[in-house]
C-alpha cells in the first residue's frame, strides 16, 4: 500500500506521452486547480502510480541491482503483460490524493504451441481517495510462459500480414452517430519515435530496459526496443476521450495483441456496440477497440463504457 498524489503537471506529461492533445493539459489554471472541476486524468493514467511505488523494480534504486545490468538467466521464465482493465467510480482528476492498495486475483493456465503452458495470473489494485472513498480499479493480467516464443522482427510481421486488408476509413458522420454498429477510424500516431517511447517511459514510471536499451532487447531475442503495450493502450484510449471526454469513461481496458515497434503508424478503429440506459438514469455506450499497425495487424483490442448523457 503506498500513497499517489495526482499532480497536474503530471497529468500533461503523461497526456503528452500517449499524444492527447486536449488543450486542457496545456492551460496552466487548469492544472494548477483542484476540486471536482479540476482537470481528469487520461484513462490509463493510474498506471503512472508506479512513481510512487517505493518497491516498483521497473525504476532504478539505490542499493539494488538494476534489471538492466543483470546477466541473461536462461533458466528465469518469461512472462509478458497480456491484459490491462480499469474501472471507475467517479474520474481521477488532479489534486486528488490516492492510496493505492494491490491483492492477488485469480490463476488459471492455457496451451499453446508456441509458448507451452501458460500460467495466467491477475493482480486488483483499488484506489481510494483521502476519506477512504473507492476511486478506481485497476485488473492486470500477466502470463508467466513454459518456452518463450521466438520474437518476430517489425519485417516479419509485415511480410506475414502481406494479405490482410488495408485498415477502412469510415468517412461521414458515424462518429457523432450514437447508434449501435456506428464506426470510426482514428490515426493515434503516424511513425512512432523513439523520443515518444522514452517519454511514456519518464511520464508513466516504466524504465524497463526492453523500451530503452537495444543492448538488452537484442540480447533477450528481440530485434530492438519496442514501445510499452501501456503506451499503445494510452493513445488507444485518446480514440475514445477524443469523442466523448475524459469524464466519462466509466471503464477501459483490453488485451496487448502484438509488438508495436519505432516508425509504426497506428490507427484505432471504434464501434458503438451498444447504448443502455445506467443506473443513475443516464445513457451509457458500450464500444470496441482495436488498434491495427500500417499492416493492418491488430495491436491492440478493448473495450471501454462511456456516459454519453
Amino acid at each position: 500500500m503506498f500513497g499517489f498524489v495526482v499532480h497536474g503537471s503530471h497529468l500533461m506529461q503523461f497526456a503528452r506521452a500517449v499524444g492527447d492533445f486536449d488543450p486542457v493539459f496545456e492551460d496552466v489554471g487548469r492544472l494548477a486547480a483542484t476540486g471536482p472541476d479540476a482537470l481528469v486524468a487520461p484513462p490509463t493514467f493510474l498506471m503512472a502510480a508506479d512513481h510512487f511505488d517505493p518497491a516498483y523494480a521497473r525504476r532504478p534504486r539505490p542499493g539494488t541491482s538494476w534489471l538492466g545490468s543483470r546477466p541473461r538467466d536462461s533458466a528465469q521464465q518469461s512472462g509478458f503483460h497480456m491484459e490491462q482493465h480499469f474501472t471507475f467510480r467517479r474520474p481521477v482528476r488532479a489534486g486528488d490524493v490516492l492510496t493505492a492498495a494491490s491483492r492477488p486475483g485469480a490463476t488459471w493456465e492455457k496451451s499453446g504451441r508456441r509458448a507451452g503452458t501458460m500460467t495466467f495470473g491477475e493482480t486488483l489494485t483499488d484506489y481510494r481517495d483521502f476519506d477512504g472513498e473507492l476511486v478506481a480499479t485497476a485488473r492486470w493480467v500477466s502470463a508467466m510462459v513454459e518456452r518463450k516464443p521466438d520474437a518476430p522482427s517489425p519485417a516479419a510481421a509485415a511480410d506475414r500480414s502481406s494479405s490482410r486488408p488495408a485498415p477502412v476509413v469510415e468517412h461521414g458522420s458515424a462518429a457523432q452517430d450514437l447508434t449501435v454498429g456506428s464506426a470510426w477510424t482514428v490515426v493515434l500516431v503516424e511513425d512512432l519515435t523513439r523520443a515518444q517511447i522514452v517519454m511514456y517511459a519518464g511520464a508513466s514510471g516504466d524504465f524497463h530496459p526492453l523500451h530503452s536499451d537495444d543492448v538488452y532487447a537484442r540480447d533477450r531475442g528481440h530485434p530492438g526496443v519496442f514501445a510499452h503495450g501501456m503506451l499503445t493502450m494510452g493513445m488507444t484510449g485518446r480514440a475514445v476521450t477524443d469523442r466523448f471526454g475524459h469524464a466519462s469513461v466509466r471503464s477501459f481496458g483490453g488485451r496487448i495483441v502484438s509488438q508495436v515497434w519505432p516508425g509504426d503508424t497506428l490507427t484505432a478503429r471504434v464501434e458503438i456496440t451498444a447504448v443502455r440506459a445506467s443506473d443513475d438514469g443516464g445513457t451509457v455506450a458500450d464500444i470496441a477497440l482495436t488498434t491495427t499497425n500500417q499492416q493492418g495487424v491488430p495491436v491492440f483490442s478493448g473495450a471501454a463504457e462511456v456516459l454519453v448523457d
